[in-house]
């Protein structure tokens, strides 16, 4: 991950949206531009297949999907699950707009995936996070997933599953 620093009072979340679509993701830290590289590609092929699978399920999915938390500050989903129909003509959504928010882990995002984003997303009060890894097995065509909802401010564990499982049978009922 780079972090290009240029005077963080000058970014603002309008700033990015006017950002080239090169093939970065561009994510605002309170007021700090982050460039990250694409990613690989069992991470986009997963999150293909997880949109998929909420689509099937009748849920309004999307890949890349911005999240705004304030004018200073963004983060991408990698999948996000919307509670009702969001403004299609935006790239940042407001966290009440998230059901489920999807963080699947590459080499690089770690700790992002597992302790950043998932705070930021809890004190936003997005009730449902995804953590999505590689799976244990080494299986590149599958991926192992976990499952939190938000109790008291903070994400609780409550099931874990295979993507591959998840295709077969659909969504859990709850």
């Amino acid at each position: 991950m780079l972090t290009l620093d240029l005077t963080p009072a000058e970014w603002t979340v309008e700033d990015i949206e006017k950002l080239p679509h090169d093939g970065n993701r561009y994510e605002l830290h309170e007021g700090s531009l982050v460039i990250m590289s694409p990613a690989i590609l069992w991470h986009n092929h997963v999150a293909s297949r997880l949109t998929w699978l909420f689509e099937r399920a009748d849920r309004l999915a999307f890949s890349e999907v911005g999240i705004k938390f304030g004018d200073r500050s963004t983060r991408i989903a990698d999948v996000a699950v919307f509670a009702s129909q969001p403004d299609m003509r935006r790239a940042h959504h407001p966290p009440a707009a998230i059901a489920i928010a999807v963080e699947i882990v590459s080499p690089e995002s770690e700790e992002r995936d597992v302790g950043s984003k998932p705070a930021k997303y809890a004190a936003a009060g997005i009730p449902e996070y995804w953590l999505v890894r590689f799976p244990v097995d080494d299986n590149v065509r599958d991926a192992d997933i976990t499952r939190f909802t938000l109790n008291d401010g903070r994400y609780l564990q409550v099931a874990e599953y295979r993507l591959s499982d998840l295709e077969k049978t659909g969504l859990p009922a709850d």
